[in-house]
């Protein structure tokens, strides 16, 4: 599979791949149809899972006809939708949830006149452009794992992470038959069949082996497709370490400071009993409270009794995998990275340092800012840019972007995003949306249509608040636009800029004294003390690490005199989250931590 981009298309012959991924073929070719997979992907930088149908007799007979869902290990919003015909329309979609963490349903419609996708049974994006006309050929369905070489699309690939495993519980098939059918839209497609992968049904799919193309690092064989407790299983492995088995020992990718935590990341998901016992960890002269692994089972969030830490490096033992039996670290040492939140940046995108902007670059876990996805585009500096005196940072741009993220301090920002589309000349040939921190901020941002072309355009949205100390930022093409390289949402500038702090609760007025949360950390109940001295309206949300508000504790008038709220947490994971207290208009911070 892959986009026009590819330089060499399928092919059966065997390049010098080092790894071995895998892929499921459906035997019949179709046209048109609803398509829908249930799927756990797999995750990590520099590899995706897929599930899309394609005409496998691509360039020979036929031109290119294929519809993605594609799921990158690297992205925990975001699922890419494409339609290739002769040019690629593609989309990084966001999604409100971790597409790794469970199993959820995609699928898609495919007519004459859309392609329309589909999350959980809910529409979420559709194309009717004229290239869904160029979609007449028949289409094999399809699955596969694999780790491209394309950087800026996948990440940096490690293989440190391998191996890795992708979970298919079902595949479906309804075919297009127009105001006769019993599913879908408009009841337009008949139920055929679905394959609950309890076997290998070598009637209806094909194990792909010895296959491979070019800008692909693994050869596809059929060892890495398996069938156990009713799911189809895609592997990505090493050439030695074949199918669903697991003897790598789990290794810490990185750790972060992030005042008096630090973040480690590993390669795999681990059992939580070790990750979360805080003798396994060592740094010279510091303790550690508490050790709370993430829902991704792949981080564990270490609190310190110190935010001041002079070590550079750290120790990490006994940490065990989720196999049975558990491969176990023995000891490593893990550099410590500490990028200081920001409460001011502007940042140059696409290109170099200039005057006050700083230059772009990817964002990684010792970077304050960064983008993931995408590439950079500088005019020439001959070509004026109309609406600004600050044409050479709008000369360059960063094309193709996924998502945008900074480390802030908790507070509330201003934002300016700064836009000049020097690619292409007529409204309607790009547009896109922006998605800031879980709301959508910007819907159908066309900016030849808002200012025409090679013009200064910029976006100010006040007060974006941020808690977790990220801000998220992710753009997804409603209209991508011809070609690859300079295609998709894109950016010229960026600043932030602080508006307001988000306090702790210790600087709260007088008038109204909250105490610290206890016991915290916590096990499922937390009590909030709080005294008033005068009259005030207190409202009470715990927030999670996404700055989403799971649960509102109080929000009421207070008499005066003291009072004991208290969170019921049951319904909730174990991890870190923030007590907020709003008083007056004014939000007060504190970090609560939850352990089950």
């Amino acid at each position: 599979m892959r986009k026009i981009f590819i330089a060499i298309l399928f092919s059966i012959v065997c390049y010098a791949q080092n790894y071995r991924g895998a892929e499921l073929r459906g035997l019949e070719p179709v046209l048109y149809g609803k398509f829908e997979a249930r799927i756990k992907p797999a995750q990590g930088d520099g590899m995706l899972s897929s599930f899309f149908t394609y005409n496998d007799s691509c360039c020979q007979t036929s031109p290119w006809n294929e519809i993605d869902i594609e799921l990158l290990g690297r992205y925990d919003h975001v699922v890419d939708f494409n339609v290739i015909t002769q040019s690629s329309d593609l989309r990084q979609h966001y999604v409100p949830f971790n597409t790794h963490l469970d199993f959820h349903t995609y699928g898609f419609e495919w007519t004459p006149d859309y392609v329309a996708w589909f999350i959980d049974g809910n529409e979420v994006y559709r194309q009717t452009e004229e290239h869904i006309s160029g979609l007449s050929y028949h289409q094999k369905i399809m699955m596969n794992i694999w780790n491209p070489t394309y950087d800026d699309w996948v990440g940096v690939w490690d293989e440190q992470i391998l191996p890795r495993f992708s979970f298919y519980d079902y595949v479906s098939y309804a075919s297009y038959t127009p105001g006769e059918g019993d599913v879908g839209t408009d009841s337009n497609f008949t139920f055929l069949w679905r394959d609950d992968f309890n076997f290998f049904d070598s009637t209806r799919w094909e194990k792909k082996d010895n296959h491979t193309w070019g800008g692909n690092q693994s050869l596809f064989v059929e060892e890495n497709i398996e069938f156990q407790d009713g799911y189809m299983i895609l592997c990505l492995t090493t050439i030695e370490g074949t199918g669903v088995v697991d003897n790598a020992v789990p290794v810490a990718l990185w750790a972060r400071q992030d005042y008096d935590n630090i973040e480690i990341r590993f390669s795999e998901e681990l059992d939580p009993a070790s990750a979360q016992e805080t003798s396994n960890y060592s740094i010279a002269g510091v303790s550690f409270n508490e050790a709370v692994i993430n829902e991704d089972m792949r981080t564990v969030i270490l609190s310190m009794d110190t935010d001041s830490l002079n070590a550079t490096s750290m120790g990490v033992f006994n940490i065990s995998d989720d196999n049975d039996p558990p491969n176990i670290v023995d000891w490593q040492v893990v550099w410590i990275y500490n990028p200081v939140p920001l409460e001011y940046i502007l940042v140059n995108n696409g290109g170099d340092t200039d005057g006050l902007f700083l230059s772009d670059q990817v964002w990684g876990p010792d970077k304050q800012y960064g983008h993931e996805g995408g590439n950079y585009e500088v005019i020439d500096d001959s070509m004026d840019i109309g609406g600004t005196s600050n044409d050479s940072v709008y000369r360059s741009s960063l094309n193709r972007l996924a998502s945008y993220k900074t480390r802030l301090i908790p507070g509330f920002y201003n934002i300016k995003l700064m836009f000049s589309d020097n690619h292409y000349s007529q409204p309607g040939d790009r547009i896109f949306d922006v998605t800031i921190e879980d709301s959508l901020w910007i819907d159908d941002l066309d900016v030849i249509a808002e200012v025409g072309a090679m013009s200064a355009h910029e976006i100010i949205l006040e007060r974006v608040e941020v808690f977790d100390g990220v801000l998220d930022m992710y753009f997804s093409a409603e209209i991508y636009g011809t070609g690859y390289n300079f295609a998709g949402p894109f950016l010229n500038g960026l600043e932030i800029v602080l508006d307001e702090a988000l306090h702790t609760v210790s600087s709260i007025p007088s008038r109204i004294n909250i105490g610290k949360p206890y016991p915290n950390p916590f096990n499922n109940q937390i009590k909030i003390p709080i005294e008033v001295t005068q009259h005030s309206r207190v409202k009470i949300d715990i927030i999670d690490v996404r700055g989403r508000v799971v649960d509102t504790v109080v929000d009421r008038e207070l008499s005066l005199g003291k009072h004991e709220f208290e969170w019921n947490s049951n319904l909730h994971a174990s991890g870190v989250y923030i007590f907020r207290a709003t008083i007056d208009k004014t939000s007060y911070n504190e970090k609560i931590l939850l352990l089950k």
